[in-house]
């Protein structure tokens, strides 16, 4: 029996350290994503997209390893908690790869030539809010902290600000011309893109706190319906 609860024990690590590295990754194609968008550097693009498919077989991997635990283990209480949230946060984090992709095929769409400064400007400090929030999403998680977990929806906000705004500040430029107008608006898909990441690391900031607490709770969100 006691072997049984080590070897458990011991999943549940291995477990945890593999959704920490699906995280790092997701923090290492947002990086490229957004400089790739800056840069209009089509073959860091291609990278970003590669690296989905291997965040992908993480996804499968944990989720599966999850399904194996509640199945054999038939975990209770905290750690049945722990294991619900693994499996959200793991969605979480399969969807934030997903919309790095996003951004990464844009940089394949969109005219260079055509970007306006202030645009970019302001979708580059939307990469930057979006990479802290999610920075610290993955360690309330590590760390099973609520002070941390607190401080996720006030983080997020200048996400869902400067997402409202963006749009706003291109209908005040009065664009004209067909090419800029397409980078603008797709431009505003990338905005839409990282607002969303900032709420998915919300998300897994609920998770945790379920975890700790076993009470569900819904941060409020400035997030358009």
């Amino acid at each position: 029996m006691q072997k049984l609860r080590r070897e458990y024990r011991e999943g549940l690590s291995g477990l945890e350290d593999r959704m920490l590295s699906m995280g790092g990754r997701v923090l290492e194609m947002l990086t490229e994503a957004m400089a790739a968008l800056e840069t209009h550097d089509e073959d860091k693009a291609a990278v970003v997209i590669r690296a989905d498919d291997l965040l992908d077989e993480q996804y499968e991997d944990v989720h599966e390893t999850i399904l194996t635990l509640l199945a054999l283990q038939a975990p209770v209480a905290k750690d049945l908690r722990l294991l619900s949230a693994f499996l959200h946060s793991n969605i979480h984090l399969e969807r934030m790869g997903d919309l790095c992709v996003n951004i990464s095929k844009i940089v394949t769409l969109v005219d260079p030539g055509a970007g306006d400064p202030e645009l970019m400007a302001q979708v580059q400090e939307m990469g930057q809010h979006a990479r802290r929030v999610i920075e610290r999403s993955l360690d309330a998680l590590a760390k099973r902290d609520l002070s941390i977990v607190q401080t996720l929806p006030e983080l997020d906000d200048p996400l869902d600000k400067l997402n409202r705004g963006l749009f706003k500040r291109m209908v005040r430029l009065g664009i004209d011309d067909e090419a800029k107008l397409d980078w603008a608006m797709r431009m505003v898909l990338v905005s839409r893109y990282l607002e969303r990441m900032g709420d998915h690391a919300v998300d897994i900031g609920e998770q945790v706190h379920f975890v700790v607490t076993g009470e569900n709770v819904e941060f409020a969100s400035n997030s358009p319906e």
